[in-house]
């Protein structure tokens, strides 16, 4: 079990995981010990379906991992070359958005990307 101190109240709780957001069992805050308080104001809905990242002249095929009002995360099945505060558009079959890099992890095999829509 790893020690989690929350940043908002100081208090001390404990979870096996460092990267998952629970909240605090004394003031309610959710945060996770190694990124620190949520900075999403709405929840993550998991969804899974195909669509096109349009950046810098390129078309990369990606899929939806989750969404939420203000924004989406996607997977890429390979590197991307989108870098954090790059513009890009976002299509699906029903939807086409404008949004910002917010951050991205490249893994082996894949690319994980999140986005922040522009209104």
């Amino acid at each position: 079990m790893l020690k989690h101190v929350c940043p908002n109240c100081g208090k001390i709780s404990y979870c096996a995981d460092e990267n998952c957001f629970l909240p605090c069992p004394y003031c309610g805050i959710r945060f996770s010990r190694r990124y620190g308080s949520e900075r999403r104001n709405a929840e993550r809905i998991k969804k899974e379906s195909p669509c096109v990242l349009h950046s810098k002249g390129l078309h990369i095929e990606a899929e939806s991992t989750d969404f939420s009002h203000d924004g989406l995360g996607i997977k890429v099945s390979a590197k991307t070359p989108v870098a954090v505060g790059d513009s890009v558009e976002l299509s699906t079959s029903d939807l086409q958005i404008k949004a910002k890099i917010m951050w991205v992890h490249e893994l082996a095999d894949k690319s994980l990307v999140g986005l922040q829509r522009i209104i």
